[in-house]
């Protein structure tokens, strides 16, 4: 039992380490500062419970109890994760277009953290995936969907096959417009090489063609990624996501989508 509570001490101070430099680096969701502090606080408490000869609970176990009790709380914290999501995407949210000619279904994003990967990073918290409806993405045109000047261009990143994954954490957006509005930048990101059909300091209008969609960057297969940002380039967990809703083909009122729905 000594010899266990020596390597739970071991593991500890690892952990608290770990946590500790994790701590400095830029919060990335709710549920991430949550679990950093709730396995903080759990070794702690472990220490206690391993080194105190008044309590004669194992540390290991203590520990483990916590971190699972609690952290399964932060994790779960959905209902929560949702009403922030919505709150913050309701403040005057830049009003975009249908970035594409026909109907497209919104694969990742919106409010339910099940559904939306992008919450874990700043700049695209507000994000959204598409798929094409009832047809392959690849190549398909994409418009602008806000008029603006182009402020950074990228289109010279290799595309995977179309229905490949492909990891770039170095170049995750692959090649992107970026257009600059007054309450922050649109980017259109997973655009197919050599496509971008504008360039730097152009102007351009709602609808117009901006390139063709792809499979460059960070990708699980061929889609289009778009969201606003305060920052005119990639700044992966630096800038800070800008709240988009979309006013659909025939509607009056811009709207705030989820993963499933449907645009265009």
């Amino acid at each position: 039992m000594q010899l266990l509570n020596n390597a739970t001490l071991a593991f500890g101070v690892y952990l608290v380490l770990a946590c500790g430099a994790m701590l400095t680096m830029r919060p990335r969701s709710f549920q991430y500062r949550a679990m950093i502090v709730v396995v903080f606080l759990s070794v702690i408490a472990g220490f206690a419970a391993s080194i105190s000869p008044r309590l004669r609970i194992d540390g290991y176990w203590l520990c483990a109890a916590l971190s699972t009790s609690l952290g399964g709380w932060a994790w779960f914290d959905r209902a929560g994760a949702r009403r922030r999501w919505l709150e913050r995407a309701s403040q005057s949210p830049i009003v975009l277009h249908p970035p594409f000619g026909d109907r497209w279904r919104v694969a990742a994003g919106g409010p339910d953290p099940r559904r939306n990967h992008h919450m874990v990073v700043t700049d695209q918290y507000f994000a959204y995936d598409f798929l094409r409806e009832g047809g392959d993405s690849w190549g398909a045109p994409i418009l602008a969907p806000c008029a603006g000047m182009v402020v950074h261009v990228e289109n010279r990143e290799e595309d995977a096959p179309p229905n490949e994954a492909r990891r770039n954490y170095k170049r995750p957006f692959g090649n992107y417009v970026s257009i600059e509005t007054p309450r922050g930048y649109v980017i259109l990101a997973h655009l197919q090489a050599g496509s971008v059909a504008v360039r730097v300091g152009d102007t351009v209008a709602v609808g117009q063609e901006l390139g063709r969609c792809g499979n460059s960057g960070n990708t699980s297969g061929a889609h289009l990624h778009i969201h606003a940002q305060s920052q005119p380039s990639q700044s992966i967990d630096v800038a800070e996501g800008v709240p988009i809703a979309f006013l659909d083909r025939g509607a009056r009122e811009p709207m705030l989508l989820e993963a499933g729905d449907r645009l265009g």
